[in-house]
């Protein structure tokens, strides 16, 4: 906050300064001289009352996630037939966006280690949605296998077992009870099922 901002009464007739928050100026109640313009709002970001409400209406990102790839602090170009301004775009300037999005995903996940990390974030994720888990399990998880995933034998495990392992662990670690058979049934993997919870619970010991 600068020090005009602070400021509360007029340098030319020493009367109160009085905040019009629609302008953004700060005006004298004597002289109606303008003491400030484009003054910083310090307020809320709306007055949404759900937060539904709040994420479409809010000016600044989410707080980072490990349960994505990209920690959650990626751009992303949005699906959408109009403008910034409400206008109707183009059929030309939607298919350079469609191109555009299509290469920004590709650009996102280009390496094999990437892709794979990115794969086993949203199984973990979906998988946790599906058991009705809590974030904070989902949160561990995902840190679970961050921390796996840097060794060499993270490559060629199955993306349903290694999920199901990660999120047993993190289950374990937040007090939550779930068994590995309740688990490996919600990745929705169409293997056989003793199969899954035999490789889930080899995938489990190697994170131990």
């Amino acid at each position: 906050m600068t020090i005009t901002e602070l400021q509360t009464h007029c340098p030319e007739c020493r009367s109160t300064l009085i905040d019009d928050i629609h302008s953004g100026e700060k005006i004298c109640s004597g002289c109606g001289l303008v003491a400030m313009e484009q003054m910083s709002d310090y307020g809320p970001e709306s007055r949404a009352s759900s937060p539904e409400d709040k994420m479409k209406t809010t000016r600044a990102s989410g707080q980072t996630t490990y349960s994505q790839h990209d920690l959650g602090i990626r751009t992303e170009i949005a699906i959408g037939t109009k403008d910034f301004s409400g206008r109707t775009i183009s059929s030309d300037v939607a298919n350079q966006m469609y191109n555009l999005r299509k290469w920004q995903t590709r650009i996102r996940v280009a390496s094999p280690r990437e892709r794979r990390l990115a794969n086993i974030l949203s199984k973990i994720g979906e998988t946790c949605q599906a058991l009705s888990l809590p974030r904070n399990v989902t949160e561990s998880a995902s840190m679970i296998y961050r921390n796996f995933e840097g060794q060499a034998e993270a490559k060629g495990k199955s993306v349903a077992c290694m999920s199901a392992a990660t999120i047993y662990m993190a289950c374990k670690q937040c007090d939550v009870v779930r068994s590995l058979d309740e688990i490996c049934a919600s990745t929705g993997s169409t293997k056989d099922e003793k199969m899954n919870v035999k490789l889930t619970a080899k995938y489990y010991r190697m994170l131990v």
